[in-house]
């Protein structure tokens, strides 16, 4: 993706059977254009002079085609620098309709206006300054927030918040490293601007700053991502029952015979404000079966990737038990689950005795899964803000690398040239994040995932 003097267009609804389409514009030839194809008249054209015209005004009017009228419209202007993108913006708010968009495409194209690339108009708002890097991801977060919690997150991201703790951290680096230049520059005198000391103490704390940043990824990634939730056990415990009445469907085939899940199935669920990736897996057991062997590597696999793992038995089996599946998953991540109990009651009280098929005791399995995937949101957040994207994590760690460093270098007393080049290094890394010192791969990368309009 390029930035360049292009003047683009795309939709920034969907477009289908709707209301209103809008149709947003962004470049220097925004305004000249829509002279020539819009007018306040229907049955004579009248052009609009938009150089004269308010920002942030809308105009009804009608796009026009030589002598034909193609939609009756509202266009808002939004004239540089005070727009989203920081160009002249308009937006077309036309009829609803597949049609009618395709003939208000191929007009703008045919007036030179070219499409949008994804995120481009994001892309051009980082360039022109309207936001920083960590901003314009954050519009990409906040389109996809499925739940009032992601919402949250991202927004805060969008107002800066997280950019502000990002900036102040880049000011205490750029603070240390200059007065350590600032002693190189005057060795000759012996000025000593800060002890090792005290610089030893600041860089400890900063690590620690950071260390409580990326660990917040943990949670942050789970708020926007969902909770990866395992149902697994031996062939037939009632893993799919479970699943479709989680789901409150019959998405999953069930069957009394053993195996009926070959593969895993996925589906997205929201209990509680809480995402979750719903996983129903193979039934694990040793067979002959090419096919059932692949579905059980397939079900190991979801079961490491799992954040909740529900280890499904059968009370009415007693060769049920599936804890050898589980083995290596930290104790608070699994949630065991004795099913069937409407065919073989329960006598212990330290178990979850469920019953797929009635329904008994299921409300107490969703409450316990629900608590333990906000016990996963809540754990480890020894920061104020919460890293919910992986490239900020990982710019975050290289720092916090280089800040160990720098420390490394101060307890065997190394030079200040040294210490420095670890602090400056630390810096670009936590810079990379707001965008001040990205290259343009990374910036290709991270705006051609966002949606076509935005």
């Amino acid at each position: 993706m390029s930035f360049d003097n292009r003047t683009i267009f795309a939709p920034s609804t969907q477009v289908g059977e709707s209301g209103i389409t809008v149709i947003r514009i962004s470049g220097k030839d925004t305004f000249s254009t829509l002279s020539k194809i819009f007018s306040k008249k229907a049955n004579e054209f009248s052009p609009v002079d938009f150089t004269k015209t308010s920002s942030h005004s809308a105009i009804h009017g009608y796009l026009t085609e030589g002598a034909d009228v193609i939609d009756e419209a509202i266009v808002t202007i939004f004239k540089s620098p005070n727009s989203y993108t920081g160009e002249d913006v308009a937006e077309i708010s036309s009829h609803g309709g597949g049609y009618i968009y395709r003939k208000i495409n191929n007009l703008l194209s045919a007036n030179g206006i070219e499409h949008a690339e994804p995120g481009e108009f994001s892309k051009r708002a980082f360039l022109n300054g309207k936001m920083d890097l960590a901003q314009a991801e954050a519009v990409a977060d906040l389109i996809r927030a499925k739940t009032d919690l992601s919402n949250k997150l991202a927004m805060k991201q969008l107002l800066g918040e997280f950019s502000g703790k990002i900036k102040d951290l880049r000011e205490e680096l750029i603070n240390y490293c200059s007065l350590l230049e600032l002693e190189l520059d005057f060795s000759e005198e012996g000025l000593d601007l800060v002890s090792k000391q005290e610089l030893l103490r600041k860089i400890d704390a900063l690590i620690t700053k950071f260390k409580g940043l990326t660990r917040s990824f943990e949670s942050g990634k789970i708020i926007i991502n969902g909770v990866n939730l395992a149902i697994v056990g031996k062939p037939n415990v009632g893993k799919s029952s479970i699943f479709n009445y989680l789901l409150k469907q019959s998405r999953a085939i069930v069957s009394e015979i053993p195996g009926t899940t070959r593969d895993y199935l996925q589906e997205p669920l929201i209990m509680d404000g809480v995402v979750f990736n719903l996983i129903d897996t193979a039934g694990i057991r040793t067979s002959d079966d090419t096919i059932e062997q692949e579905g059980v590597k397939r079900t190991r696999q979801k079961i490491a990737e799992s954040d909740i793992v529900v280890e499904v038995e059968d009370l009415s089996n007693p060769n049920s038990d599936g804890a050898e599946f589980i083995k290596g998953i930290p104790e608070g991540k699994v949630i065991r689950a004795f099913n069937k109990v409407d065919i073989m009651p329960d006598n212990s009280s330290n178990h979850l005795a469920i019953s797929a098929l009635k329904g008994d005791n299921m409300s107490k399995l969703r409450d316990e899964i629900v608590r333990k995937a906000k016990a996963l949101i809540k754990e480890d957040e020894s920061s104020d803000v919460i890293v919910t994207n992986e490239r900020h994590r990982d710019c975050l760690l290289k720092s916090c690398e280089y800040l160990v460093n720098a420390k490394s270098q101060i307890e065997s007393g190394g030079g200040n040239e040294l210490i420095s080049y670890e602090i400056r290094s630390a810096m670009d890394s936590l810079t990379e994040i707001i965008g001040k010192t990205t290259n343009v791969d990374i910036l290709n990368n991270i705006f051609a995932k966002f949606c076509i309009g935005k």
